[in-house]
């Protein structure tokens, strides 16, 4: 895949957390159940799921998915990486991490 199929890939990932951490704020507030509660707990099971099979589809062998979701905040609090060839860059957008899954591999 190239940077704009593995962009379009993230964009509609990154679409999917937005809903599902809108439904699941809404849900935690009315219930007081946490991420880890039982209902919760098998929901975000299958968005990790998801997750990893969205990586392997677009060549994430490196979990750089999980990296922007959790350390990144979904590129909210952008993070820097350094490429196989030396440079440096900052990864806040979809496309910048589709560039790093690419030089990744």
């Amino acid at each position: 895949m190239d940077a704009k199929q593995i962009t379009k890939r993230l964009k509609l990932w990154k679409r999917r957390h937005a809903k599902l951490m809108s439904v699941y704020n809404a849900m935690s507030q009315l219930t007081g159940a946490d991420r880890y509660s039982t209902l919760f707990e098998l929901i975000f099971d299958l968005w990790t799921a998801y997750t990893v099979a969205t990586s392997e589809l677009i060549g994430d062998k490196e979990e750089w998915l999980q990296w922007y979701e959790i350390d990144c905040d979904m590129g909210r609090d952008p993070r820097m990486v350094v490429l196989l060839d030396g440079r440096e860059i900052e990864v806040k957008t979809l496309r910048q991490l589709a560039m790093v899954i690419i030089n990744a591999n």
